[in-house]
């Protein structure tokens, strides 16, 4: 089965990876447990184009590459994206890196949780957040979808972090273990 994505998806597909410039705070202290920023890196296309920034929040950054529990990932756009852009990617993406019995036990409730997205604009931000009671979107700060299902919420991100996802590299960035460099 061939999947045919937007150019927009294919040239986020395609990035490269710099480092962001702090875009994002150190901690999420209205979460509980607070969940503390572990990574953030800069999403290049073609290495010149700033399409978004991304972060990685989790309860104990030490954990790293582990990432069980309750987690957010947030990013901060540069570019419009398509809200339609997001859910075709985040539909090929699950199914790339889910078994088809998987990916048939969430598709329902995928598409209901997909259906919030909106275009972005510079400047938005998109957050993705798991907690013991299932995962959240929220766009600018504002909650446009929950899903009570555990295994959406366990599932969804293999988009990023799955054996094969959005950009190895951005798995890699945000994943690095955390280092003690000033030991």
């Amino acid at each position: 089965m061939m999947f045919r994505l937007s150019p927009m998806v294919m040239a986020i597909f395609f990035s490269s990876l710099t480092w962001a410039d702090n875009s994002f705070p150190d901690s999420l202290p209205n979460t509980s447990p607070s969940l503390q920023k572990c990574h953030e890196t800069a999403i290049d296309v073609m290495a010149f184009i700033d399409v978004a920034d991304a972060a990685l929040y989790l309860f104990d950054c030490n954990k790293l590459p582990e990432i069980r529990g309750e987690k957010q990932l947030s990013f901060l756009y540069h570019r419009a994206i398509k809200g339609a852009d997001f859910v075709e990617a985040a539909e090929t993406l699950l199914k790339r890196n889910l078994s088809v019995a998987d990916y048939k036990a969430i598709e329902v409730e995928l598409k209901r949780f997909n259906a919030a997205y909106e275009d972005v604009k510079d400047g938005d931000s998109y957050d993705i957040r798991q907690t013991q009671n299932g995962l959240y979107l929220f766009k600018n700060g504002r909650q446009l979808a929950h899903s009570s299902s555990s295994l959406l919420a366990e599932s969804y991100y293999q988009i990023w972090f799955g054996t094969d996802p959005f950009d190895t590299d951005l798995k890699q960035d945000l994943l690095a273990p955390i280092s003690n460099q000033y030991n």
